[in-house]
């Protein structure tokens, strides 16, 4: 049985001293209310889909629910990113119906900040899923990652710089720095979860992917994504599995090493005779 735990990111601690440095202790409260409900429903209907909570992680971006992997189909995955901006909505309309406007709209701007394209927003992980079925999980998580650093820098820059007019504005500072900080081991993240992944049993569609085999294995890895079993030939000539590349990928072997067994092994081209027995 897995225990769920509590975990404070120390970038939330800081929005919380900020916050109540500014004498704003009651939008901290509402925020932690809002966060709760949304995360909370959120957490509650993902249960229904097999997934599980590892631990709460408290951000200053919110409330993160940090799940154990399970297999779950890119349909189903991809609707499960909205539930918690959907729960954001709905509390809002009761909200708004009790008459306490301000914290409907509180609501409402914190579910559409999830939906934003920045990882490891919900946004950002819709991006991600759509993308990386596309382009490949790899490509799609640098881009994205990138993206998220710049988003970071960028409101470091305004939050010092506004400050000097507002001083409040130094509030932006901490979700500046947590979506540096988050963006900068978010990619190892991803890949990790992809490696995990692609050992699960499940059936998946194949896909040949044609390379030169001059390419790195991360060059490869870039084509890969959960929902399918790629498999890299070079033109009339042998292959390899995506295991094999992930492999080599995490033991720092070039691309010299990840086609020395299809050399060595008959496998021909245009075929799905081999998979593990290719990591031998």
């Amino acid at each position: 049985m897995i225990k769920t735990k509590v975990k404070f990111h120390p970038l939330f601690l800081l929005l919380v001293t900020i916050l109540f440095y500014f004498g704003m202790g009651t939008l901290f409260w509402d925020m932690l209310f809002c966060w709760a409900i949304q995360e909370g429903g959120y957490v509650i209907f993902t249960r229904r889909k097999g997934l599980s909570v590892r631990y709460w992680l408290f951000t200053p971006l919110g409330i993160r629910a940090d799940f154990v992997s399970a297999n779950i189909a890119f349909d189903k995955r991809l609707r499960l990113h909205f539930i918690g901006s959907v729960f954001g909505i709905l509390l809002s309309i009761v909200l708004f119906g009790l008459e306490q406007k301000n914290v409907a709209v509180l609501s409402l701007l914190l579910a559409g900040l999830r939906l934003l394209p920045f990882l490891p927003l919900e946004g950002g992980r819709i991006c991600l899923e759509i993308l990386g079925k596309w382009k490949g999980t790899l490509r799609a998580a640098s881009w994205l990652t990138k993206a998220g650093y710049g988003v970071g820098y960028g409101l470091c820059v305004f939050g010092v710089l506004f400050s000097i007019i507002e001083p409040s504005a130094f509030l932006i500072l901490p979700v500046g720095l947590y979506l540096i900080y988050v963006n900068r081991h978010e990619f190892l993240q991803i890949a990790k979860n992809l490696y995990t992944g692609m050992l699960n049993d499940a059936e998946k569609p194949l896909r040949e992917v044609i390379v030169s085999g001059k390419e790195t294995p991360f060059e490869l890895a870039l084509h890969m994504n959960p929902y399918e079993d790629i498999y890299f030939f070079r033109e009339n000539l042998g292959g390899v599995s995506q295991e094999r590349v992930m492999l080599a990928l995490f033991t720092e072997k070039d691309c010299q090493w990840v086609w020395k067994i299809a050399n060595q092994k008959d496998f021909g081209a245009k075929t799905y005779q081999f998979g593990y027995d290719d990591m031998e």
